[in-house]
C-alpha cells in the first residue's frame, strides 16, 4: 500500500507540474499584468495611496445576481441595503439598524420590533412596516426561490406557504407603521441574532408590484434603492457597480465619497490589482489570497495581510443526490476513501486548514468520534464494485475557484479518484455558472465551500430538505436537530443536537468532507477602518450582511 500511495502521489503531482488544470477565465476588469508574479518573486514597492474618499472593494464575476439569491454578494447590502438588526464584525451579537429595539415574548416564541423613525429610502419614500412585512414574504416566497427561504423557517405559517397552501407568512403582521410582530413556531432565542440576520428589507413601494416570475430580471436590482449608507449610482455588468455617500443616512453620512465594486473574472486579476495599489481589498467568498502567495503578499509595505484567517468555512465534493449514482450510500463512501486528503493537505495545501470529516468548523459543534475516512483505494474499489458503478462513466465536476492551489487540488482530487474508476472532468466556471447549473439542475458533481463560522445552525442551508444546496438529500431528523438546536440560548444545550448532526452527515455524507479553510485576506493602509476591523473580527462570516461601521471608513 506504501508502495502503491507512493507511486500515486508521484503521478499526482507530475500532472499538477505539467498543468493539467483547466484554464482560467479572462478577467473582466483591467489587470495589471498577464498573470500573478511567481510566489517567491520580491514585491515591488508601492505606494498605499489611491483616490481620494473612495474604497474600491473587489468581487467575484456572477456574485450581483440581486440580494434574495447571492451566496457571493452580500457585501452588497452592506453599502445598499440593510436589516432590522445585523451581526457585528466582532460576531459578539447584533447591532439594531431598522430596528431600533425589539421585545421578546414567550422565550423566543415571537419578535415585536421597534422600527426607527425618520428613515427614508434613497428615493425619499418612508421606510415602513410595509417593507418589513413584504420583505419577509418575498424571501419566504416558494416562486422567488430565495437562497435564505429557509432563515424563514421557524415563522408560523412557513410551511403552509411552501406547501401553497398560503398566499403569505401568518405569523409576520403589522401592528402599525413602525411595529411588525413576528411569531414562530416554536421558542428560538437566537432568532435574532441568527436567522433574522440574513433578511435584508426591501422596498415594498418599488417591488411590491412586481410578479414573482419578473422579480430576478426586474430592473430594480441594477439601480438598488434602499436605506443603507451608499446610494447606488452606476451598475456595468461584469465590470463595476458604484455608490456614492448617503447624505441623509441615518446614522451620519459617510466619510466615504464613494465605494466602487470592481468585478472580476479571476483571483489572478484581483491579486495582480491588489499588488499594484488599484485595490483596496480582498473578497473573502472567492479564496482570499492563495496559500502558496501569502509569505509574498506580506513583504508588500502597502498592505494589512492577515495570513492565518480563520474561514469557518468546510470546503467540500457536492454531488446532486437525485442522480441515481450518487444516491448510494456506498459510491459517497468510496469516493471518501479514495481522496487522500491528508496528503493533499501536507503537500498542495502546505498544511493550512485542518481536515474535516462532517460539517461544522466549531468544535463545541463535532463528537470527539467521527469516521475518519483513512485513505484505502482498496475498500473504495469494493464499495463500488458492490455498488454497480461503471467506470466508464465521464462526470461534470464544476469548480469557481480558479486560483494554482485550488486548481492543483482539483487536479489531485481527479487523480485519486481515476485510480477507483471513478472519472470526472473539472470544468471552470464563474460563480454565477455554478450556480445556474444548481438551479438548471444539470450540476452532477462540483468542488464548493459554504461559509458558516459565525454559528453551525447555519449549516441548515445547505442539508435541510428541500433546500435548493441540498441536493437532494432529506433527513427529517437532521432537520428537527437543527429545529431543536435554535430553541435553546446556551451552548452547552445546543451542543448536543448539533453534535448529533454532525454523526448523522459523517455517517451519510451528503457532501464529500475535505477540510474547513483559512482564508488569508490583504487590505490597502490607505483605507482607515478597514484592515483594523479584520484584523478584530475572530472569522470570517460569509452570506450575511454584517455591520461593519463602513461610515466611519475613511482614505489617507
Amino acid at each position: 500500500m506504501k508502495l502503491f500511495k507512493l507511486f500515486l502521489v508521484v503521478t499526482l503531482f507530475a500532472m499538477v507540474l505539467a498543468g493539467c488544470a483547466a484554464p482560467a477565465a479572462a478577467p473582466a476588469a483591467p489587470t495589471t499584468g498577464d498573470a500573478a508574479p511567481a510566489a517567491d518573486a520580491a514585491p515591488a514597492a508601492v505606494a498605499a495611496t489611491g483616490p481620494a474618499g473612495v474604497f474600491r472593494s473587489p468581487m467575484r464575476t456572477g456574485c450581483a445576481v440581486g440580494t434574495l439569491w447571492t451566496t457571493c454578494g452580500r457585501r452588497i447590502d452592506e453599502a445598499f441595503l440593510q436589516g432590522l438588526a445585523q451581526v457585528k464584525w466582532t460576531a459578539d451579537g447584533v447591532e439594531p439598524l431598522l430596528a431600533e429595539s425589539w421585545d421578546m415574548e414567550e422565550g423566543g416564541k415571537a419578535y415585536v420590533f421597534h422600527l426607527r423613525e425618520g428613515v427614508t429610502w434613497h428615493d425619499g419614500a418612508p421606510f415602513t412596516a410595509d417593507d418589513v412585512v413584504f420583505s419577509f414574504n418575498i424571501f419566504a416566497n416558494p416562486a422567488i426561490g430565495s437562497t435564505y427561504a429557509a432563515k424563514l423557517a421557524d415563522v408560523v405559517g412557513y410551511d403552509e406557504f411552501q406547501a401553497g397552501t398560503a398566499t403569505e407568512l401568518a405569523g409576520v403582521t403589522k401592528i402599525d407603521d413602525k411595529t411588525v410582530r413576528v411569531a414562530l413556531k416554536s421558542p428560538s432565542p437566537l432568532w435574532v441574532e441568527l436567522q433574522q440576520i440574513s433578511i435584508s428589507i426591501l422596498p415594498n413601494h418599488i417591488l411590491g408590484s412586481v410578479a414573482p416570475e419578473e422579480m430576478r430580471t426586474n430592473a430594480y436590482w441594477k439601480n438598488m434603492v434602499g436605506t443603507g449608507p451608499f446610494v447606488m449610482t452606476k451598475f456595468v455588468d461584469d465590470q463595476y457597480i458604484e455608490g456614492v455617500a448617503n447624505e441623509t443616512y441615518f446614522l451620519g453620512k459617510p466619510k466615504l465619497d464613494k465605494i466602487v465594486f470592481q468585478i472580476y473574472a479571476d483571483t489572478t486579476a484581483i491579486l495582480n490589482a491588489l499588488e499594484a495599489g488599484e485595490l483596496d481589498a480582498t473578497p473573502y467568498e472567492g479564496g482570499g489570497i492563495p496559500l502558496d502567495q501569502v509569505q509574498r503578499f506580506e513583504a508588500m509595505e502597502h498592505l494589512t495581510v492577515l495570513g492565518n484567517m480563520d474561514a469557518g468555512l468546510p470546503t467540500f465534493v457536492m454531488l446532486n443526490l437525485e442522480d441515481p449514482d450518487f444516491a448510494k450510500p456506498e459510491v459517497r463512501e468510496a469516493m471518501m476513501y479514495a481522496i487522500d486528503r491528508q496528503t493533499i493537505m501536507e503537500t498542495v495545501r502546505m498544511n493550512y486548514g485542518k481536515i474535516s470529516n462532517t460539517m461544522f468548523p466549531a468544535e463545541w459543534a463535532r463528537p470527539a468520534e467521527l469516521n475518519e475516512y483513512a485513505y484505502d483505494p482498496a475498500k473504495a474499489t469494493e464499495l463500488l464494485a458492490a455498488a454497480g458503478w461503471d467506470a466508464n462513466r465521464k462526470i461534470d465536476f464544476l469548480y469557481y475557484y480558479n486560483d494554482q492551489v485550488n486548481k492543483d487540488i482539483v487536479v489531485a482530487i481527479q487523480a485519486y479518484l481515476s485510480v477507483v474508476g471513478i472519472n470526472i472532468e473539472p470544468r471552470l466556471v464563474d460563480g454565477a455558472g455554478f450556480n445556474q447549473a444548481i438551479v438548471d439542475k444539470t450540476f452532477e458533481a462540483g468542488y464548493a465551500a459554504n461559509g458558516q463560522g459565525l454559528d453551525p445552525s447555519i449549516g441548515a442551508n445547505i442539508t435541510r430538505c428541500g433546500t435548493q444546496r441540498a441536493m437532494g438529500y432529506c433527513n427529517a431528523r437532521v432537520d428537527e436537530l437543527f429545529d431543536l438546536g435554535l430553541s435553546e440560548g446556551t451552548r452547552d444545550a445546543r451542543a448536543p443536537y448539533y453534535q448529533e448532526i454532525s454523526t448523522i452527515l459523517n455517517e451519510e455524507l451528503p457532501k464529500l468532507w475535505l477540510w474547513y479553510e483559512v482564508r488569508p485576506m490583504g487590505f490597502n493602509k490607505r483605507v482607515v477602518g478597514l484592515g483594523e476591523h479584520f484584523a478584530e473580527q475572530p472569522l470570517l462570516m460569509f452570506d450575511i450582511p454584517i455591520y461593519n461601521e463602513i461610515h466611519t471608513w475613511y482614505t489617507e
